[in-house]
Formats: C-alpha cells, structure tokens, sequence
C-alpha cells in the first residue's frame, strides 16, 4: 500500500491515536485517522496479529498487536522505515513500546543516514521531487535522529559504509549471514549527484551543518547554479500540473 513497501506502522498508530502527524512532500503522510486505522487492520488480520478491535483502539491494544508480531517472527524480526523519523510522534511510541517491553524484548534500533545529496538527487532524478521541500525532510528527519539517539540507544549507520562492508555490516552490526557468498549491496547510486550534470541543488546552511554532524563533506555539485534554478522550477511546476491535471 506504499510505494516503498513499508508498513508505516508508527505513523498510522500515531493517526490513530490522533498524535501529530506533519504532512510529508507528495505522500500519504499523514493519513486520516480512518483510513490509518483500517490499513492497521487490514495489515494484522493479513499477518495473524492480535486485531485491533473496538471503534477506536487503545494505546494498549495498538501495542499488543505489535508485540504479537514480535513473538510470530522471533528470534528476529525487523521493521524498516524511513518516514518513521520525520514526525517526533512517531518517535514518542516507539520509546514507550521499547519501554514497556524492554524486559520482554532484545531491542535495536539502526539509524541509517545517507549523504544529503544522495537522497536530494535520488528523489529528484526518480520522481522530480522538489529538491527543496525534499531537504527539509531530510533534515527534519536527521535532526531527530539524532535527537532521539541517546533515548533510543540508536547505533548510527552512514549508507556509505554500509555499501562497502557489505555482508560484514550485516554480521557485525544484526548477527546476521548473508544470504549468500555473492551478496552485495548495490554500488551504482553512491555519490550519483556528483557525476550528474543536469543536477544542481545548493543546500541551505542549516542541512550543510547537520550533515557534516555525521561526517559528511563535499556538497558542491555539477550543474550551473543559474541553469538549474530555471530547470528546477520548470520541472517541477511541469510535475504539479500533470498531478493536477490527473
């Protein structure tokens, strides 16, 4: 039900909840309470969860539901989902699980971060994303990422070094084999934006600070600064009203 196939599980428990949730750049973030709960239940009915019952769910019986799917899939089972970090809610109900259950529950929390750049360009080059509205988002999400580290015991993991441990990063970091001897991580869309001569994104300060928080440098790209501003208004002024027109 999401491009990424991601479950969005927070996020919708949040909407449930009626907890703020911050609209996300031309996503489903954040759903309505309604629609948020239905998919939940679709979404524990398909994975034999305990169901979320009654007009509107508890706290409680959200955490229960996600505490079963713990116990189906043990000894591992891993979620994933980026836009989990762009709304402190989200975060909020992940502490409290964590908290409640910790005496029950082995928890890790992996904080994945990417060159800024990277994700700019991946979004604008597979979806002409605006390039600004997509920088706040990663710098919203980052901020809290590192806002919530200590309180989560988040070990932070840079996308870089993922893709060049491979299958080490893997063992090291989840205990866990690689599926096989061949496995690795795609290489292809590392530093992508550098080489890309139609793309031009000046960072604001404020993402260029943050990033180097995580050890990133080298944030000039390409393409002619004035050429791109053209080019980036016009793509995406193009995007939004074939969207509108649909």
């Amino acid at each position: 039900m999401h491009h990424e196939n991601e479950t969005l599980f927070w996020t919708k428990a949040a909407s449930v909840l009626g907890l703020q949730q911050q609209k996300m750049h031309r996503s489903q973030v954040p759903y309505s309470s309604t629609k948020a709960l239905d998919s939940l239940r679709q979404f524990c009915k398909a994975n034999n969860a305990d169901a979320l019952q009654g007009g509107c769910p508890t706290k409680g019986s959200i955490f229960s539901c996600y505490k079963s799917l713990i116990a189906q899939y043990q000894p591992r089972f891993v979620e994933k989902s980026p836009h989990h970090l762009y709304n402190e809610s989200n975060l909020d109900l992940i502490r409290e699980f964590i908290s409640q259950f910790k005496d029950e529950i082995d928890f890790k929390v992996i904080g994945l971060v990417r060159h800024p750049l990277s994700v700019i360009y991946s979004g604008w080059d597979r979806w002409k994303y605006d390039c600004g509205k997509f920088e706040k988002e990663w710098f919203i999400s980052n901020r809290n990422l590192l806002d919530y580290k200590q309180d989560l015991a988040i070990d932070l993991v840079r996308y870089e070094d993922l893709v060049e441990e491979n299958g080490a990063f893997m063992h090291r970091v989840l205990g866990l084999e690689p599926v096989s001897d061949d496995f690795a991580f795609r290489r292809s869309s590392l530093e992508k934006w550098k080489s890309d001569e139609k793309f031009g994104h000046t960072m604001r300060d404020e993402t260029v600070k943050l990033a180097e928080k995580f050890g990133y440098a080298n944030f000039e790209t390409a393409e002619d600064k004035l050429t791109w501003k053209i080019k980036d208004i016009s793509t995406y002024a193009s995007v939004e009203l074939k969207r509108f027109l649909r």
